[in-house]
C-alpha cells in the first residue's frame, strides 16, 4: 500500500514508491517513509505499508519514527556548537568536563574529540541501565582498550557520555538542548529530541522477531516491540521523513540550514572529513569513514555523507550524496532488511529525473534461499564424534539439507558462509561453512559448524584439532540473558576445546583469554587472539558447577537461563 504525502509528487516517482513496496513485502518490516531532497526543497514524501499492522494504519506524512543512531549526529552538532562558541575544547580531557568520569588508562587521555570519532577504546555498551549516567560511571570497571585516536571501535557509551556533558555544559536536560540548538533552528517541528511517553500518540508501531534468541527465518512473524523511554546522546530522537529531509539539507548545504547556518564551515568540515577508517557498512567495496556523528564513504565516483540507525523495532537510513547535491533519509517500523539498496536508488532516480537521463533499473530483491557458488558446499559431512550426517545438495543455486528419514530442508542465507536450518530441531544455532585454508574460488568447504558440534567433509581433513582447556571452563558454557532492549541473549559454547560466543542473529566470535589471568577465572577477550579489543566478558557464582552470571564490560550483567 503506497500513501504518497506529496501532492506534488511527479509521476517519475512512480518506479521508487512500486520498488519500495516489492521491497517491503520481502522485509521483516510494517512500513516505512521516505524523503528524497535537493540542496534547496524537498522532491518527495511517501509512505509505504503500515504504522501499525493490528489497526492497518497506514504510514502517512505527519506518522514519526524512532531515527536511532542518526540522533548521533544531533549530539555532535550541539557540542561542535559549544566549541564554536568556545565553552568547549575538542582536545580537553573529557573528565576536564565530566569529573567523575574515570575510566582507567595506560595510554593518553580521551578527549571529546576521540569520543565523537568513536576512537577513544570504549565498549559499544549493553544498554543495561535505562538512559541512566551510571552507565558511564561503571566505566571505571574497565579499561581503554588502546591508545585513543588511533582505531575505531563504535561505542553508543561514548555518545551517551557526550550526551550528559552536554547536560553538565549548558544546565539543560539533553532533550532541551537538542530542541534548542539543532531542531528548531531547523524547523523541525514534527520531530521530538528524546522518546518520551507524549511521542509514543501519533508514533508508528515499532516491531521485531517473535523470537530473539535465534537466526531469523523467512517469513517468520513480526510482534510489536518493548515500548521503552530513552533521552540519551546516542540517538533518542522520533522524527518525519519530511522533518528529516530538513535536516538531510543541512549536510548538502556545508552546515546551513533553511534558515540560515547551524554551525561555522571550519567546524562543519571538521565534521563531515573522517577521522579514522572504518570498516565497511553499507557495501562491500566502499571506501569508509567516520567524522563527528557522521559516516562518510565513497562508491561509484560518488561522495556521500549520512548515517543509519535502529532502536527496538525501528531502523533508518540518511544519507547526502554531496557529488549529486541530493539526499534521501528513509525511516522504518520493522526487524531489518537491508535500507542501502533503496535509499541509493531512489538517489539514483532523484539524479536521473533531474537530468533527464533513462530511469534506472531498481534493485533485484535478494533470494535468501539462493547462494552464490553453491557447489561449494554439496557433500556429506561426518560428524567428528561420530553423532550424525549432514549431507548438502545444489539444485538451482538452492541448497537442500539432509539428514535419515527426514525431509529435505533448503537453507536460508544469513551472512558470509553462514546459513540457516528453518526446522526446530536445529535451533538456536546456524550452520556456519569453513573453507580450506589457502581457499581458491571453486574450493569446496571442509567443515559444518553447528554451535559446538563439528562435521568435516567426508575425504578431507579437519580444519583445527581440539585444544585442551581449563576444565573450570565447561562452568561458563550456556545461555544467558538480561532485561536490556538491545542485548537481550547470547550463547557460550565450547567448540574443539575453544570457547565462543554465540550471537541470536547467528554471528560468532571467540572468547580470548586475557594474558596473566588464572586459567579458572580469567576475563575474556570478545575477539581472536592478537587482536585488541574494548569488549570483554568474565563469569562468577559459580553453583553446582555453572557460572550462574556474566559480567561485560562498561557494567552489563546477564544470568544463566
Amino acid at each position: 500500500m503506497t500513501s504518497p504525502t506529496n501532492p506534488n509528487t511527479p509521476q517519475n516517482f512512480a518506479p521508487l514508491t512500486e520498488y519500495l513496496e516489492r521491497w517491503l513485502a520481502a522485509a521483516p518490516a510494517a512500513g516505512l517513509s521516505i524523503s528524497l531532497t535537493d540542496r534547496r526543497q524537498t522532491l518527495l514524501t511517501a509512505g509505504v505499508g503500515y504504522a501499525d499492522l493490528a489497526g492497518r494504519t497506514p504510514v502517512l506524512a505527519d506518522t514519526t519514527f524512532q531515527i536511532g543512531s542518526i540522533g548521533k549526529s544531533f549530539t555532535a552538532l550541539a557540542l561542535l556548537q559549544l566549541v564554536q562558541a568556545g565553552r568547549l575544547d575538542l582536545n580537553a580531557p573529557i573528565s576536564t568536563h565530566l569529573p567523575w568520569f574515570a575510566m582507567p588508562s595506560r595510554y593518553g587521555p580521551i578527549t571529546l574529540r576521540h569520543l565523537l570519532s568513536h576512537t577513544a577504546g570504549l565498549p559499544a555498551g549493553t544498554d543495561f541501565a535505562p538512559a541512566a549516567r551510571y552507565e558511564g560511571y561503571a566505566l571505571r570497571d574497565t579499561e581503554a582498550a588502546w591508545e585513543p585516536g588511533s582505531r575505531y571501535h563504535y561505542s553508543n557509551t561514548g555518545y551517551k557520555l557526550l550526551g550528559w556533558l552536554l547536560e553538565d555544559v549548558t544546565g539543560m536536560d539533553y532533550g532541551t538542548v537538542i530542541r534548542q540548538r539543532v531542531l528548531e533552528p531547523l524547523g523541525m517541528r514534527s520531530s521530538a529530541p528524546v522518546i518520551s511517553h507524549p511521542t509514543w500518540h501519533g508514533m508508528a508501531t515499532g516491531y521485531v522477531d517473535l523470537h530473539d534468541d535465534r537466526p531469523r527465518r523467512l517469513f517468520d512473524t513480526l510482534i510489536p516491540a518493548h515500548w521503552t523511554e530513552y533521552a540519551v546522546g546516542d540517538g533518542s530522537q522520533v522524527s518525519t521523513a519530511g522533518d528529516m529531509a530538513r535536516f538531510a539539507r543541512l549536510w548538502l548545504n556545508d552546515g546551513r540550514g533553511d534558515a540560515g547556518p547551524i554551525i561555522s564551515q571550519a567546524l562543519y568540515r571538521q565534521m563531515t572529513t573522517p577521522a579514522i577508517d572504518m570498516p565497511g557498512r553499507w557495501g562491500d567495496q566502499h571506501e569508509y569513514g567516520y567524522g563527528f556523528g557522521l559516516i562518510i564513504h565513497r562508491a561509484d565516483g560518488h561522495d556521500f555523507i549520512g548515517h543509519g540507525g535502529s532502536t527496538v523495532g525501528f531502523r533508518s537510513i540518511m544519507i547526502t550524496d554531496q557529488t549529486d547535491g541530493l539526499g534521501v533519509v528513509i525511516l522504518c517500523n520493522g526487524a531489518g532488511g537491508d535500507l542501502y539498496a533503496p535509499a541509493r536508488y531512489a538517489l539514483q532516480l532523484a539524479a536521473s529525473i533531474r537530468d533527464g537521463n533513462p530511469t534506472p533499473e531498481a534493485p533485484t530483491q535478494p533470494d535468501l534461499t539462493s547462494v552464490d557458488n553453491a557447489g561449494r558446499y554439496a557433500g556429506r559431512y561426518l560428524h567428528e564424534a561420530g553423532a550424525g550426517t549432514l549431507s548438502v545438495e545444489t539444485r538451482d543455486g538452492r541448497l537442500l539439507l539432509r539428514r535419515a528419514n527426514q525431509p529435505e530442508i533448503t537453507l536460508e542465507h544469513i551472512a558470509g558462509n553462514t546459513l540457516c536450518v528453518p526446522e526446530d530441531g536445529f535451533d538456536p544455532f546456524p550452520l556456519r561453512f569453513r573453507a580450506p585454508q589457502d581457499p581458491g574460488e571453486d574450493a569446496p568447504m571442509v567443515e559444518a559448524h553447528h554451535g559446538p558440534d563439528v562435521y568435516v567433509r567426508q575425504g578431507g581433513p579437519p580444519l583445527a584439532e581440539t585444544v585442551p582447556h581449563p576444565p573450570e571452563w565447561d562452568a561458563f558454557l550456556g545461555h544467558y540473558r538480561s532485561h536490556a532492549p538491545y542485548m537481550t541473549s547470547f550463547r557460550v559454547i565450547n567448540r574443539r576445546g575453544r570457547l565462543y560466543l554465540a550471537w541470536p542473529h547467528g554471528g560468532e566470535e571467540p572468547l580470548t583469554p586475557r594474558a596473566g589471568d588464572p586459567l579458572a577465572s580469567p576475563r575474556f577477550y570478545i575477539g581472536p587472539a592478537g587482536e585488541p579489543s574494548a569488549e570483554w566478558i568474565s563469569f562468577d557464582t559459580v553453583v553446582g558447577g555453572r557460572a550462574l552470571r556474566a559480567r561485560w564490560a562498561g557494567g552489563g550483567r546477564f544470568y544463566r537461563m
